[in-house]
This record gives C-alpha cells, sequence and structure tokens, in this order.
C-alpha cells in the first residue's frame, strides 16, 4: 500500500497533457523537417478546387445527364486525391497531371460558364507541372506573382469601368439585399435615402485602393511577410464579408508559394476548416447563432 502511494505521489500530474503536447510537436516537427509546409499551399489550392466544383457538379442538370453519379463521385475523389498526394515530393506532379487530367474531362468542357476563380486555378496549378521541384522554383514564383498581380489590376479596373465602387452604390445595394454577411455595414447609413451615405463611398474606395495597391506592389516584386500577413488577413475579411470564403483560401494558397514562406500547419487547418464552412456558407452558421439566441 505504501509503495502504491509512494507511486502515485512520485508520478507526475502533467504526464498526459506532455504526452498530447509532444504528439502535436512531433507532427509539427514531421511537417517543417518533411519539406511539407512549402507543398501545403498547393494541395489547398487543389482541395480549394473540389470543393467549389464538386458541389457544382451536382446541382448542374448538364453534369449529372452527361455523367452517371458515380462518375461525378470518382472525379471528386481523384480532385481530394490530388491533394493529398501535392504534399509529398515524390507524388507532388503527378498529383498536378491528375488535376490536369480531371479538368480536361469536366471543367474545360464549361468553359464558358466557370467561375472566376476556378479560371484562376486552371492558369495557376497545372504550370506546375514544368518544374520538377516547383516549390523551390523561382520561375514557378514569379509566374504566380505576375498572374496574382495582373488579376488584381484586371479587378480594379473592372470596378471603375463598372463605376458601382465609384459611387459606392453596389455597397449599398449589398446592404439591402445581400446575405446577413453582406449587410455588415448596413448600421451606418440610412438605407431609405436613394444615394449612398459617404461611409459607404469610403469602403468602396477602400476596396479599390486595395486592389490597386496589392496589384501594384505584386508586380513590383515585394516580398516582405509583413505584407503577406496584411495581405491574408484583408483576404479572410473579404471572404466573410462577401460570404464566399474559396477563392479567398485559392488566393492565399497561392500568396503563400509567391513569398516562398510555405503554409504554417496552423494556418493549414484553418484554411481547410473554412473550406467546410464555404460549403454551407457563413450566413448559414451566422443564422443558426441568430436562431439559437432568439
Amino acid at each position: 500500500m505504501r509503495s502504491l502511494l509512494a507511486h502515485t505521489v512520485d508520478r507526475p500530474f502533467e504526464e498526459v497533457p506532455r504526452r498530447s503536447e509532444s504528439h502535436l510537436s512531433k507532427i509539427s516537427r514531421m511537417y517543417e523537417e518533411s519539406g511539407a509546409r512549402f507543398r501545403a499551399p498547393l494541395s489547398l489550392a487543389l482541395l480549394s478546387v473540389a470543393f467549389q466544383e464538386y458541389p457544382s457538379w451536382l446541382r448542374s442538370s448538364v453534369k449529372v445527364f452527361m455523367y452517371d453519379r458515380l462518375v461525378l463521385d470518382l472525379l471528386g475523389a481523384g480532385l481530394v486525391l490530388a491533394a493529398l498526394l501535392a504534399v509529398w515530393a515524390r507524388t507532388s506532379r503527378l498529383a498536378i497531371a491528375i488535376f490536369i487530367v480531371i479538368a480536361a474531362i469536366s471543367i474545360l468542357p464549361d468553359w464558358m460558364a466557370i467561375a472566376n476563380h476556378t479560371y484562376l486555378a486552371l492558369w495557376s496549378i497545372p504550370v506546375a507541372i514544368l518544374f520538377r521541384e516547383w516549390w523551390r522554383s523561382d520561375l514557378y514564383a514569379f509566374y504566380l506573382r505576375l498572374t496574382i498581380g495582373i488579376v488584381m489590376l484586371a479587378a480594379f479596373s473592372q470596378k471603375i469601368l463598372a463605376g458601382t465602387y465609384v459611387d459606392g452604390s453596389y455597397i449599398a445595394w449589398l446592404s439591402i439585399n445581400g446575405s446577413p454577411t453582406e449587410r455588415l455595414f448596413s448600421f451606418l447609413c440610412d438605407n431609405a435615402s436613394p444615394d449612398p451615405c459617404v461611409y459607404y463611398r469610403a469602403i468602396s474606395i477602400f476596396i479599390l485602393a486595395w486592389q490597386l495597391c496589392v496589384g501594384i506592389l505584386l508586380l513590383l516584386g515585394l516580398n516582405s511577410l509583413v505584407f503577406l500577413a496584411i495581405e491574408v488577413g484583408f483576404l479572410l475579411g473579404a471572404g466573410v464579408y462577401a460570404d464566399e470564403m474559396n477563392f479567398q483560401i485559392l488566393n492565399i494558397a497561392l500568396l503563400c508559394i509567391i513569398f516562398r514562406y510555405g503554409m504554417p500547419l496552423w494556418l493549414l487547418a484553418v484554411c481547410i476548416a473554412l473550406l467546410v464552412m464555404d460549403l454551407y456558407g457563413i450566413s448559414y452558421f451566422v443564422g443558426m447563432v441568430v436562431n439559437r439566441a432568439a
């Protein structure tokens, strides 16, 4: 009995937490030492395409008519498999090849109807197959930098030409007719007024200035981690506001490649969780919270 009590007293109470912490540390160390940190962004980009395309295939009457449901399931599983294979150095280029084949079969035939961010994925991901170790290629990172920079400037130009961002009318329209997250700024102005208030115009000008500055700084080759952190924060904020997180996750993944920083394990976990949430929409979860509170 005395020996049992002595053993109990001598045994540290922190033993169980330490084991769990060491296990997490081991996963983190393997993630860093294997170089998966630098390949994870492309894996996440592929996963964002899977989360974007597979649900749209199931909603498309044309896709369901042309392909059996089993074929659509296999194509979706193929995209997820490609995302997993992209993490390992030996199979990373194979993952890109799988993506190219699936895109040629199920995405490119609908090229007139696919979303803008799917175009960005098609323009960005397949090029990596040209490089044996794309995650170490300065040329591939430079290609992505030019691509994202031009896309940002093109988005800025489109908004200027449309005019609805310059006068704030688009933000005003969203504040009345948009989703719950898009009505986030509705308290700032009197929506009964026919003209957008100064706050809507200020928000619109901020968005325009942000896209212009990001496009220019990327094309100029700014390689600051502070810039990357700020841009990731803005993208996540934009994803919450527009209730369209998938596109933002794709951009974050590509930016991590551009800056040659890789993707920390915590950021990868957050992005995957946001992709799952995006299947339902952030507004869905906001509605759940509001309904429970009521």
